[in-house]
């Protein structure tokens, strides 16, 4: 093993030559080209079983490797043993690391088929006019052969982003055979298909963002072309949703110090700015969509999932191939079977949620015996405990459940995993307040009562260890949501960015020192060629961007590149660091979604009680624009660029807690309003206690509150639709530049029909059209004068008495 582990990886020894000869060149003033690129991922092979086994197992990913047409590099995967100031390298047992690399002439295939695939699937391909305005390719859309990219021997012939590229090797890697790919999963043994990070862009992207308030439309370009539409798509919608929190935050924290809570005023501009914001940002996606040359990429449907599993084969439409499918009855069929598990399990947590509640109600309002303040942390503790777990449980069957539904493309797996998940994370955020404005509240003495006659029948001392619920209804409720509003986003915080660093320092600890020096100088030697060697938009190759040089630096390998070997410890800590990096957690967009659209929820919902919630929440979110960009670079695996056109169902959740929000906010304020003139007028110890109770009344301001909200929605949806996107301009710009091109060959009658618009046809034409017709009458006009007569003395006629 160790010979193997001393025989230097290919595309490092290329690299360290290429790069000597560049530095040559720009020393003689010469100019060369971009260095090219090493890999594009990284696999992480695992087998436990026998050798035999293990053996026949890689022999069969990397014969389907070479056979998509992909370079393969295979080694040992190594781990770090700190000795005081130095580091030894030890195999990992079990596990290889497969480098992959994708030739040029393979890419340039799987790029024009990707292409093909789009214009088949209805896309509309775009290009950069001369005035640098966005415009359809008329050429490409008339004559689709254009879409093909041809070999050619300038590297600048054709040019995508690094994005872009993985996305393609990725799909080679992880599609079906039937459709050119290795089919490589984690049924043959991989563990992790990924690409490294850069981390020199990291430090720049992390650097830059620092030393602004907001992002732009270039930072949005430049984390398009590095980790994908996907990721890109998430931080314009975080971008979009902080702008459009400055507008109820600074009205809340208005209200706030004028000690306004339960605004009727505010509540409306709470719905009004829901609805906007969601239409508004459904506009805007469509647009930057657009923009990006996806619109319409989830209706395309590029490749199916590898986890989908046909029942028969039918003939694709649009290209008459047969095309693997699945049974939309049998699809149905499990996914009613999921019902009653989704609804199991929903029923479970929320009677777990109610008990917890129960119990800190019981702590907080009626205990007041031993230990009371400490006992008051108890179901805090218990709800952050065993919630979470309980959560991850229910993920685990969301995604059992969906995968059994077996979906053939991204989209709709995606949006039905959302679904089942959005019951869970529902009832985990809002279920806790929901039972306290609406069930404790009202029937606060009915609990009392029930607290005090339990008590009674088990001790005898019940004065001195009970009490009586005594906080006011409305000051309950904003204690509540204060302390749900700000412990979520610090915890989220915590979780999410701090935790994750810690256990990746815990994990690397063992290379701190042995690459003290090299980390010092800024090693990161990610010359990331700006082509892919004829497909490459600033395309940079990524994966030696983890080398971590010695203490000798990386010019002593180029200096030795005509040697036989390079540096084994330069080689076996760039092992290590690939090792280190494939054990991080995946990245999905999920979870960020998640945390905002439960956010947004809260904000919606019970922002008129608290009015700094708003505020709060813009303040976590320019804060979660730059820790999430922090978690992407250091603790998390590099993201698997995936092309969106939306952020998918999540559009949906909003817009149905927009609708939802019109109730609770109508409600809270119908219940907590104190002296509003349009609601029925309470007792004053009543509405200290419990607030206005009335059943009946309650559900004409939900009806009323309702259908007003749909009238608005209404209303903001007509009017933006008389303003037409830039797709919607883009394309019928493009089909009235069409109609011209056709004109301009047509004959000349049929452009003189096409520009009478108002029927004025010249006198020409009207002869011309006169002398073909059969019908001597048509453009004669010969008796529209006695005709005109005829009416004439028919009007005459009216309003005088008919003669006997």
């Amino acid at each position: 093993m160790s010979d193997e582990q001393d025989r230097p990886l290919r595309f490092l020894r290329s690299w360290a030559l290429e790069r000597r000869q560049r530095q040559a060149g720009d020393s003689d003033g010469e100019a060369h080209a971009p260095l090219a690129g090493y890999a594009d991922f990284v696999l992480s092979f695992r087998h436990t079983g026998p050798a035999a086994d293990a053996q026949a197992a890689l022999e069969d990913v990397v014969k389907r490797l070479a056979h998509a047409g992909l370079s393969v590099e295979v080694r040992a995967a190594q781990c770090a043993r700190r000795h005081g100031r130095s580091a030894t390298f030890e195999a990992v047992a079990g596990q290889l690391l497969l480098f992959i690399e994708c030739p040029r002439s393979r890419l340039e295939h799987e790029w024009s088929r990707s292409r093909l695939h789009d214009w088949l699937g209805g896309m509309v391909a775009l290009r950069r006019g001369a005035d640098g305005s966005l415009e359809v390719d008329s050429d490409a859309q008339d004559d689709p052969s254009r879409l093909i990219v041809h070999a050619s021997d300038d590297p600048t012939a054709e040019l995508i982003s690094v994005s872009e590229r993985q996305r393609l090797v990725q799909r080679l890697v992880t599609g079906a055979e039937s459709e050119g790919g290795a089919a490589i999963g984690a049924a043959d043994g991989v563990g992790a298909v990924v690409a490294m990070h850069d981390r020199r862009f990291n430090q720049r992207w992390l650097r830059h963002w620092g030393g602004k308030w907001l992002i732009d439309r270039q930072d949005l370009r430049r984390i398009r072309e590095h980790f994908g539409d996907e990721v890109a798509m998430y931080f314009a919608f975080l971008q979009s949703y902080v702008l459009w929190l400055a507008l109820p935050g600074a009205v809340g924290a208005a209200w706030w110090a004028l000690g306004r809570s339960f605004s009727w005023q505010f509540g409306v501009l709470l719905v009004l700015w829901g609805v906007l914001f969601t239409e508004t940002w459904a506009r805007r996606q469509s647009d930057i969509a657009t923009y990006w040359g996806v619109h319409g990429v989830e209706r395309a449907r590029e490749s199916r999932r590898p986890e989908f599993r046909a029942d028969r084969y039918v003939i694709d439409a649009a290209t008459g191939e047969r095309v693997p499918a699945f049974s939309g009855a049998q699809r149905w069929l499990r996914r009613l079977l999921g019902v009653p598990v989704v609804a199991a399990l929903s029923l479970v947590m929320a009677v777990f949620i109610a008990l917890i509640f129960a119990l800190q109600t019981f702590l907080s309002e009626f205990y007041a015996g031993p230990f009371a303040t400490v006992l008051g942390l108890a179901p805090a503790v218990l709800f952050s405990a065993c919630l979470p777990a309980y959560t991850a449980l229910c993920t685990r069957m969301a995604a059992a459940l969906t995968n059994y539904e077996n979906y053939e493309f991204e989209a709709e797996h995606a949006a039905q995993f959302t679904a089942k998940i959005f019951v869970f994370r529902f009832l985990q955020d809002q279920l806790y307040l929901f039972l306290t404005a609406w069930v404790f509240v009202p029937y606060r003495d009915v609990f009392g009562g029930w607290v005090h006659g339990a008590y009674s029948a088990l001790s005898t001392d019940k004065a001195a260890t009970l009490k009586f619920s005594a906080t006011p209804a409305a000051e309950l409720v904003q204690n509540m949501l204060t302390g749900f509003v700000v412990t979520s986003q610090l915890v989220g915080m915590a979780t999410e960015t701090g935790l994750p660093l810690v256990l990746r320092w815990w994990n690397s600890r063992s290379l701190a020192h042995a690459s003290q020096v090299s980390t010092a100088a800024g090693n990161d030697h990610n010359h990331e060629a700006s082509s892919i060697s004829g497909t490459g938009n600033g395309h940079r190759h990524v994966l030696s961007n983890m080398l971590a040089v010695a203490p000798t630096g990386v010019d002593t390998w180029v200096e030795s590149a005509n040697d036989a070997d390079a540096p084994a410890d330069i080689q076996q800590q760039f092992v290590a660091r690939v090792t280190e990096e494939l054990a991080l957690p995946e990245y999905t967009t999920f979870e960020d979604y998640a945390e905002m659209a439960s956010q947004f929820g809260r904000v919606a919902f019970f922002s008129v009680a608290w009015p700094l919630a708003p505020l709060a929440a813009l303040m976590n979110n320019w804060l979660e624009l730059r820790t999430d960009a922090a978690k992407i670079c250091s603790a998390t695996r590099r993201p698997t660029p995936r092309r969106v056109e939306s952020i998918g169902p999540w559009l949906d959740t909003l817009r149905f807690m927009c609708w939802l929000s019109s109730i609770t906010n109508a409600l809270l304020i119908y219940q907590f309003h104190s002296n509003c003139a349009f609601l029925p007028h309470a007792d004053a110890d009543a509405m200290q206690r419990f607030g206005r109770t009335s059943l009946s009344f309650a559900l004409v301001v939900l009806l009323f509150s309702e259908h007003a909200f749909l009238a608005v929605r209404w209303a903001v949806t007509h009017v933006m639709a008389s303003w037409p996107g830039a797709y919607a301009r883009i394309t019928e710009r493009a089909r009235a530049q069409s109609r011209r091109r056709w004109l301009d060959k047509a004959p000349s009658v049929l452009r003189d029909l096409a520009a009478d618009t108002a029927g004025d046809l010249s006198q020409d034409a009207a002869g011309s059209l006169a002398a073909d017709s059969d019908d001597a009458s048509i453009g004669a006009g010969a008796d529209w004068r006695a005709e005109l007569e005829l009416g004439c003395r028919a009007i005459a006629c009216w309003g005088k008495p008919k003669a006997e």
